[in-house]
C-alpha cells in the first residue's frame, strides 16, 4: 500500500477543522498544536503507540482500523469519546487506562488476534453499549489461563456483544456469573464449546447466534425473552429448549443441523424403537414391530440425517409416523374408509369419551418429478373448524409401492355426537392418494384418569391456535408457506372457500431457510438514561409509555427505560416528548 507522508503543521492554521479522514497516511513533527477534532477516521494508522497532542479531549469518534500500533492507551481522559474503532490491528497486544474513557459507548476490536490484554477497568464503563471482540482467540485464552473468566471482565451494561470466533471453551468447574440485564444480541458463532456457560442472566436478550458451533451438542432453557435464534451448521446439535416451555421464537435459522431432532414447543422426532409400548395410543401399539424397517424419510425443513429407520413425529401436539410397502390391510382396520383421497362421517353415539382421531392414508409416486408435498385436512362441519396439517418430515414414495401414513389428533374437546367431519388428503403432482381412513378413539374412565396423570404431548390442536388462524377458524398448521401455497388462489385450494391473503405473518414465524423473502427487523428498540428517584415516578413513566401508538414492552430498571415496538410507528423523539410532559429529563442512550 502507497504511504504518504505529511507535515503536522499543515494542520496549524485549520482551528475550524471538525473531521479529519486520512488513509495510510504517515505525519512528520509534533501533534501539539493539532486541531481540536471531532471525529477521526485515520485508517492504516502507522504508529506503534498514540502520541502526545494527537487524541483531544474534545474527540467524539475515533476509527483507526487496520492500523499498525502494538499498544493503544490515550494520555488524557476523552470525557467526549462514544465510539473507538480498532478493527484489524492485527499488531495490536494491549489496550491500556479505558478508565479514560468513561461515556465510551461503542468499543470495536474485531479481527485484532494477538490482542492479550484488554484493560480490566472496561467492567466499569457505565455507559458501553456495543462491544465486538470477533476473533480475539489470544484475548480469549490469555483471560482464561488467568483463572478470571472472561465473561466476569465484561461491562453490566452492553446491549450488543460478538464475540464470533474467540475459541470459546468452558469447564463444567469454571463458575460462571454474568449479569447483562440489557444484552439485547449475543453473537457466540463459530466458537468451539459444548455448551454454554451456566448461570449467565440474559433477562431482556432478544438475538442470540451461535452458528458454526460444530460441538454444541443442546441449547437448554434458552431465555424466554428470545425473539431471534441462529444455529446454522451446529451439526452436534441434538435438541432445544426454552424456559417457558413454549416455542415463541419469531425467527428461527437452523440450516445444516443434522442430529437436531428436538425443538420444544415445535417439533420432535424419535426413531420408533425408542418409543415405549405404553405411550403409544392403544390403537397402534402394533407399531413396534415395525420399528426395525426401513424407510425414505426426507424433508425441506428439517435437515436431521435421517437414519432410514421407522421414526415418530409429534408436532403441534399430532403424533404422526411413516411404513413403506404395500399396507393395504391397515386401512381396511379404520372404521370409516375410502379408496380416494377424502371421506365422510358422523360422530356416533358412544358411552366413553371421545379421545381422540386416528386418520391414515396411502399414497405413491407415479413416476415423474414431483414436489413431495402431503397435506391432510379435517374439518368438522357441523362447527364450522379446519385444520390443514403439513408434517416437518415425510417419506419419500416409491414407484408402484405405496406409503402409508398414520396421524394421530388429539382433538376430542371439538368432537360431539352428530358432529359431519370430513377428511380430504392432498400430495403435490407426480403422486397418487389411493386409499384414506379414520376411527374415532375412545377413552373408558379408568384411561381418562391415567391420560391426566401421563400426557406428555402438549394438546396444541386441542388448545388455543390463534397463532395459526387465517380466516375464521381455519387453522394452517405448517412451518413455511409451502410451494406458494399461501396466495388466495392456494388457499381457496385448500380451505375451500374465499379466504384472502392473511395479513398476519403469525403463521410463518417458525420459517427457516426461507426466511431470507422475508426477513426484516421486527421491533425497534430505545434506550434511555432517566431521571427517576422513587417507585411512584416510575409507575408514571410506565403508564405514560405503554399507552403510545406502537409500543410493545416497556420496562425500567436501574434508571434505564427500555422501549421495544414497531419500528414503524415508534418515533424516539415523541418518547422523550412524553417523558417531558410527566416531567421526568430522559437521554437516549440506544436505539436500534
Amino acid at each position: 500500500m502507497l504511504q504518504i507522508t505529511l507535515k503536522t503543521s499543515s494542520f496549524t492554521m485549520m482551528d475550524s477543522l471538525k473531521l479529519l479522514k486520512l488513509k495510510y497516511v504517515k505525519f512528520t513533527g509534533s501533534y501539539n498544536n493539532f486541531p481540536g477534532l471531532k471525529f477521526l477516521w485515520w485508517q492504516g494508522y502507522p504508529l506503534e503507540t498514540i502520541p502526545s497532542g494527537l487524541l483531544m479531549s474534545s474527540l467524539v469518534a475515533i476509527d483507526m482500523r487496520y492500523g499498525h500500533m502494538e499498544m493503544f492507551e490515550v494520555p488524557t481522559v476523552l470525557n467526549s469519546l462514544k465510539i473507538l474503532n480498532l478493527d484489524g490491528c492485527y499488531k495490536l497486544i494491549r489496550i491500556r487506562n479505558l478508565y479514560r474513557l468513561p461515556k465510551l459507548k461503542t468499543l470495536m476490536l474485531r479481527n485484532c488476534s494477538r490482542l492479550i490484554h484488554l484493560s480490566s477497568s472496561i467492567k466499569d464503563l457505565e455507559r458501553l453499549a456495543n462491544l465486538y471482540l470477533t476473533c480475539c482467540t489470544k484475548l480469549w485464552k490469555a483471560s482464561s489461563s488467568n483463572d478470571i473468566h472472561p465473561f466476569l471482565s465484561l461491562p453490566r451494561s452492553l446491549i450488543v456483544l460478538d464475540l464470533r470466533g474467540c475459541g470459546l471453551e468452558y469447564k463444567n468447574d469454571v463458575p460462571v456469573v454474568f449479569r447483562a440485564q440489557f444484552l439485547f444480541k449475543l453473537d457466540l458463532s463459530n466458537n468451539p464449546f459444548g455448551y454454554l456457560p451456566k448461570r449467565i442472566e440474559l433477562k431482556m436478550l432478544r438475538n442470540l447466534s451461535l452458528r458454526s458451533c460444530r460441538s454444541l451438542k443442546s441449547l437448554p432453557y434458552m431465555p424466554s425473552t428470545l425473539v431471534n435464534l441462529y444455529v446454522d451448521g451446529c451439526k452436534s446439535l441434538e435438541s432445544i429448549t426454552f424456559q417457558s416451555g413454549r416455542f415463541s421464537l419469531t425467527e428461527f435459522s437452523y440450516e445444516g443441523c443434522s442430529n437436531l431432532s428436538e425443538v420444544q414447543g415445535l417439533y420432535k422426532l424419535v426413531p420408533l424403537a425408542k418409543v415405549d409400548k405404553a405411550d403409544l395410543v392403544q390403537q397402534w401399539h402394533w407399531l413396534k414391530k415395525y420399528e426395525n424397517d426401513e424407510v425414505d424419510l426426507v424433508s425441506y425443513k428439517v435437515t436431521k440425517e435421517l437414519d432410514g429407520k421407522v421414526q415418530m413425529l409429534y408436532e403441534y401436539g399430532i403424533m404422526s409416523t411413516f411404513l413403506q410397502g404395500t399396507m393395504d390391510q391397515i386401512i381396511m382396520t379404520y372404521d370409516y374408509t375410502s379408496s380416494s383421497s377424502n371421506l365422510s362421517f358422523w360422530v356416533p353415539y358412544e358411552e366413553n369419551k371421545i379421545q381422540g382421531l386416528n386418520v391414515s392414508c396411502l399414497y405413491r409416486s407415479l413416476g415423474v418429478d414431483n414436489e413431495l408435498c402431503v397435506f391432510i385436512k379435517i374439518s368438522n362441519i357441523t362447527k364450522g373448524v379446519t385444520w390443514v396439517y403439513n408434517p416437518v418430515v415425510f417419506c419419500k414414495p416409491r414407484v408402484d409401492e405405496d406409503v402409508v401414513w398414520l396421524s394421530y389428533w388429539p382433538i376430542g374437546k371439538i368432537l360431539d355426537v352428530g358432529d359431519e367431519v370430513e377428511v380430504n388428503i392432498y400430495v403435490d403432482h407426480g403422486m397418487i392418494v389411493s386409499e384414506c381412513g379414520a376411527s374415532i378413539l375412545y377413552m373408558d374412565h379408568s384411561e381418562i384418569e391415567e391420560a391426566k396423570n401421563t400426557m406428555t404431548v402438549e394438546e396444541v390442536i386441542g388448545g388455543d391456535l390463534s397463532e395459526f388462524e387465517l380466516t375464521t377458524r381455519a387453522y394452517y398448521l405448517c412451518r413455511c408457506d409451502i410451494f406458494g401455497l399461501m396466495t388466495s388462489e392456494g388457499l381457496n385450494w385448500v380451505f375451500g372457500h374465499n379466504v384472502d391473503y392473511p395479513e398476519s405473518t403469525r403463521w410463518r414465524k417458525t420459517l427457516h431457510r426461507h426466511i431470507g423473502s422475508y426477513k426484516r427487523e421486527f421491533f425497534k428498540r430505545i434506550m434511555l438514561r432517566v431521571r427517576s428517584k422513587t417507585e411512584i415516578e416510575n409507575r408514571k413513566i410506565l403508564k405514560a409509555i405503554v399507552s403510545m401508538v406502537g409500543v410493545e414492552f416497556v420496562s425500567i430498571e436501574s434508571g434505564i427505560l427500555l422501549v421495544v415496538g414497531d419500528p414503524e410507528d415508534l418515533d424516539p423523539i415523541e418518547v422523550i416528548e412524553r417523558m417531558r410532559k410527566i416531567g421526568i429529563m430522559a437521554e437516549i442512550v440506544y436505539i436500534a
